[in-house]
């Protein structure tokens, strides 16, 4: 049986070729063009979620770059303003010693120590952008004013926190009231009192109580098992360490930390534990991560300290209980205060105020603060064998916190000629540049804190970047002998086409 091919489907066929000839070289061009290798979605859909992926990872990082950028600026203005403060405090100290002697013109002296109060002015009334760094959280009111002979506080005592990446954040300032503690002595603890996590602690509570973000965590081992649990009707520790040990079968097994500061998840390595849909569940219980190992220990996630606190919850205190007496000495008398009954961050409060009238504990950012009722200066000492006062942190000295307060009462000194009080005033002032320091080491750790931000975020960049670059960019070499194949192809196209047409034509005139 004979078939018979007419010349149109022979030309349809030859231009079908053609077009897809042509397209491929025109893709081929594109790609060389762009160096990428995807240019719309349609060259390859099923890239396109992770395409997605990568640019929204990048963009989040952008942004923790940009808070890092930005809380570096107002940390730094801190710095500068923090040195120029010890500038002008070192400068008062250095004239109340000179006029101590009573060998200088005082009423120059009561001048200059107003240029002084001047230039802290100055200082401490810094904005960065219009934001002023030294105002708390109220960014916008300029911090200190006077008020008649008076400066006074206009801000708060907030601190501002900076997302610095996906599961930290960093305090980017001082709130000036650290430096208007005008009517009272402190002594700040040096012992960290945040009671360890048990069971029945509440989950409300966690992160010196931040609380926790509800919601689901998905949980992978090393023998490829993958589970999506669901924390979200959780209460306390407990409810979560029985959901998750339920949901896994055993396979991953949640407990307490034997220090008291977090989880710790046990099963096959490597174990990976992530967030589910954006959530937050995870980082908030202090378990996000992953271990190559059979153990992932989780983030410091203790609740704050307060009155109800057990000392026996305390892991600063583990072997150091029951306590024992320490001896305040204030306003000339000491007082022996036997806190041995005491079994509550409470009861420690309630006796010490009993003990010695007018004294006051107070607990702030974990941490014992014993405050004084005056701005007289305190001692506290260990009595006995307990070190009790060590055990808490207190022993030492307790002196005011004052700024402008003491350069008032500086300045009245020197006006009514009062060498003793000049000279007391020189001693406050030593206690005030060792208050600069300390606030200069702690925004020194905020520096670096920042840095190593940055170059984590930076790293963290590149692997995107490069991960991308792998979904979208293209292989020069390959492109490039792809493009010579399809030019070859199209060409070769052509002359077939141009032959085919040549010997039809000759035939029709035939």
């Amino acid at each position: 049986m004979s078939m018979r091919i007419t010349d149109s489907y022979m030309a349809s066929i030859l231009l079908g070729d053609l077009n897809r000839s042509l397209g491929n070289m025109l893709d081929q061009q594109r790609m060389a063009g762009s160096m990428r290798r995807l240019n719309s979605y349609a060259d390859d859909p099923r890239a396109v979620g992770t395409i997605n992926r990568y640019n929204s990872l990048l963009a989040n990082n952008e942004d923790y770059l940009s808070n890092v950028s930005k809380s570096r600026v107002i940390v730094d203005s801190t710095d500068v303003a923090l040195q120029s403060i010890s500038d002008v405090l070192a400068q008062a100290r250095e004239l109340a010693l000179r006029e101590s002697s009573a060998l200088s013109d005082n009423d120059t002296a009561t001048v200059q120590v107003q240029s002084l109060m001047d230039r802290l002015m100055d200082v401490l009334n810094t904005d960065v952008e219009g934001n002023y760094i030294f105002s708390g959280r109220q960014v916008f009111t300029p911090p200190f004013v006077r008020s008649g002979d008076s400066v006074l506080y206009q801000g708060d005592s907030g601190e501002i926190l900076s997302r610095t990446g996906p599961s930290s954040t960093t305090a980017v300032n001082l709130p000036g009231s650290v430096f208007m503690g005008n009517s009272s002595a402190t002594l700040g603890g040096r012992v960290d009192i945040a009671p360890a996590v048990t069971g029945a602690t509440l989950l409300a509570d966690l992160n010196l109580g931040d609380g926790w973000q509800a919601g689901s965590v998905s949980i992978t081992n090393g023998t490829g098992a993958a589970w999506e649990v669901d924390l979200s009707g959780a209460l306390t520790v407990s409810d979560v360490i029985n959901t998750i040990n339920a949901s896994t079968g055993g396979a991953v097994t949640v407990a307490v930390q034997a220090n008291g500061k977090g989880l710790i998840l046990t099963g096959t390595g490597p174990m990976a534990i992530t967030e589910v849909s954006g959530g937050r569940a995870a980082a908030s219980l202090g378990i996000n991560g992953t271990t190559t190992g059979g153990t992932l220990t989780g983030r410091d996630i203790r609740s704050a300290a307060g009155d109800a606190t057990l000392l026996a919850n305390v892991a600063a205190f583990s072997g150091k209980l029951p306590l024992g007496t320490m001896t305040i000495t204030w306003q000339g008398t000491a007082h022996a205060v036997d806190l041995s009954a005491a079994a509550t961050l409470g009861d420690l409060r309630t006796m010490i105020a009993a003990a010695v009238p007018g004294m006051e504990l107070q607990v702030r950012n974990s941490a014992l603060v014993l405050v004084g009722g005056s701005t007289d200066r305190f001692t506290v000492a260990n009595s006995d064998a307990t070190n009790t006062a060590t055990a808490l942190g207190l022993a030492g000295e307790g002196g005011p916190t004052r700024l402008f307060g003491m350069l008032e009462d500086l300045k009245a000194s020197l006006a009514a000629g009062d060498t003793d009080a000049i000279r007391g005033a020189a001693s406050e002032l030593a206690s005030l540049e060792d208050l600069i320091q300390k606030l200069m080491i702690r925004n020194g750790g905020r520096q670096n804190d920042l840095d190593w931000s940055e170059g984590v975020l930076r790293q963290r960049n590149e692997r995107l970047r490069s991960n991308l670059s792998l979904e979208t960019d293209v292989d020069v070499a390959q492109v490039a002998s792809d493009l010579s194949r399809a030019e070859t192809t199209y060409q070769a196209s052509l002359l077939v086409a141009s032959k085919l047409y040549q010997t039809n034509l000759m035939q029709y005139l035939r």
